[in-house]
């Protein structure tokens, strides 16, 4: 494939994949540019933008494609936990493993060939089933990690944190954790402590759902922050939601964009269903229940966007398509000059790959696949949300 004068980043180039490897980026920088001319039976694409594949740092396939099972009547977070509890214990195998791919192609569809899925750690059946679907999905080209995650908390009862433990043993990339859903604030904050023991033994990464409330007092974040400081995590600790920055105090937010960004954690937006879930307490004015995005850019942290939930007992809606997920974080969050739109968009092809490691890029001797888009500016590819031409 010879993809002819398109856009690479704010360049523009002509690019040759052959082989799955990316074999010539040339730049055309005036007159004296040398094109790359076609070869016999080689496909030719003619303008548009080329960019890596996306990832997709944040989403629940073990409870994926359930919502019309378990309607969400409330819009609520705790409705969307009772709902998938309910259904937790009946799952098969069979089940798990139909959703988690369906919903897959679907990502696969519009351009993301990384996933990062949450499971259950209440449920082993779906635990095992996602971890067995890993080679499955890499031989489709897909890589696939997954989190061991306690819906429900490790602490609130008995039997919990051993479920828990055992996730982790049978081979999850990353320890999760949900401190605000412990029984108390000192619960929560010894959960985020126990899951640092945890990964530690075991050499995983670490990936919480960290203060998804509205409360302004749920100050979890902070505290794993001081953890990954401590023990020298930076780089392996990913916090999704972090919805509570939002209602904090200014000079508080201030001060915890800053300790993200010095700890090294990577916050994770859920845009879709945050404005879903959060804000259910209030009367009008209803918060929009998105962390604090431009903070956290200004102040030097990562920042990744997330899916979260595919028509899952949480949200009812949803495509796979990470364009979804970064058109509501631009009207969410206000990020709507032109430079944070494209910042937007990059976000899904570079620091949303932070969690799988260092991030693809576009030139000669990288591997592909890579994905084509026949439009070339970033910002009209956010507003029509077309599906990329994936080149392998």
């Amino acid at each position: 494939m010879l993809i002819r004068n398109t856009a690479v980043g704010d360049r523009e180039c002509d690019v040759r994949i052959a082989d799955g490897v990316v074999t010539d980026v040339v730049e055309l920088t005036g007159g004296d540019a040398v094109r790359l001319a076609p070869r016999s039976e080689e496909d030719v694409l003619d303008g548009g933008r080329v960019t890596p594949p996306f990832a997709e740092p944040h989403v629940h396939l073990d409870a994926a494609l359930l919502g019309r099972r378990a309607p969400n009547r409330s819009g609520t977070l705790r409705e969307g936990i009772a709902n998938w509890s309910a259904l937790r214990a009946s799952l098969t195998e069979e089940d798990i493993r139909e959703r988690a791919l369906a919903t897959a192609q679907m990502y696969v569809d519009t351009g993301t060939l990384s996933i990062r899925t949450h499971v259950d750690t209440g449920c082993e059946v779906a635990v095992q089933t996602l971890l067995d679907l890993k080679p499955v999905l890499a031989e489709r080209g897909v890589q696939l990690q997954v989190v061991a995650f306690p819906q429900e908390g490790i602490l609130r009862a008995p039997g919990r944190r051993e479920q828990w433990e055992r996730a982790v043993a049978l081979g999850c990339d990353a320890v999760g954790g949900i401190p605000h859903f412990e029984r108390t604030t000192e619960e929560g904050w010894r959960s985020v402590r126990i899951a640092f023991d945890l990964a530690e033994e075991n050499g995983r990464q670490l990936d919480f759902h960290c203060d998804e409330t509205d409360d302004p007092g749920s100050r979890n974040l902070e505290v794993v922050c001081a953890e990954a400081i401590d023990r020298g995590f930076s780089g392996r600790v990913v916090c999704g939601h972090c919805t509570a920055l939002h209602s904090y105090p200014n000079p508080y937010a201030a001060k915890i964009c800053e300790l993200v960004a010095t700890a090294g954690v990577q916050v994770v937006a859920n845009p879709l269903d945050n404005v879903v879930l959060q804000g259910r307490y209030d009367s009008y004015p209803r918060r929009r229940g998105l962390t604090r995005i431009d903070e956290l850019w200004a102040a030097g942290a990562h920042v990744g966007i997330g899916h979260d939930s595919v028509m899952d007992p949480w949200y009812r809606l949803g495509t796979g398509n990470l364009l979804d997920a970064a058109s509501m974080a631009i009207h969410l969050g206000h990020l709507t000059s032109e430079d944070a739109m494209r910042r937007v968009f990059r976000t899904l092809h570079h620091e949303n790959h932070l969690p799988f490691g260092t991030p693809p890029e576009i030139f000669a001797g990288e591997s592909a696949p890579i994905l084509w888009w026949d439009e070339p500016d970033e910002i009209e590819i956010l507003r029509l949300r077309p599906r990329p031409r994936v080149i392998s």
